[in-house]
């Protein structure tokens, strides 16, 4: 009777390695093509050229200009170069986000035991 070895266990390792990636590939193959069959569209014509996005500009309401300009020039002494994204009036109902907000962010500071 044949004893069943370390690299008799080695060898099945690298054989069932090789079938699960044989079989792996097999599956990632038809979901590819259930894929590319399902994406299919029969009534689909040639693809028009994509058209270039439009150019959007900013629009703020309520700010002027000349503030927003001493806003920009504030930012840029301070912190370097930046882009302004937003700029709005403060609205209402928003504290109970900042409250939750700093109270999560005081969650993370170690404590002195």
């Amino acid at each position: 009777m044949k004893t069943y070895t370390t690299m008799d266990a080695i060898g099945d390792i690298f054989v069932i390695y090789g079938i699960v990636i044989v079989v792996s590939m097999l599956v990632a193959v038809v979901i590819r093509g259930i894929v590319w069959a399902l994406s299919r569209n029969p009534t689909q014509t040639a693809k028009a050229p994509a058209k270039p996005a439009p150019v959007v500009q900013p629009v703020v309401a309520g700010v002027p200009q000349e503030h927003l300009a001493v806003i920009t020039a504030t930012i840029a002494a301070m912190l370097g170069a930046h882009r302004i994204v937003h700029i709005e009036t403060p609205g209402r109902g928003y504290s109970w986000t900042a409250e939750a907000r700093t109270v999560h962010h005081t969650s993370h500071t170690p404590h002195k035991s």
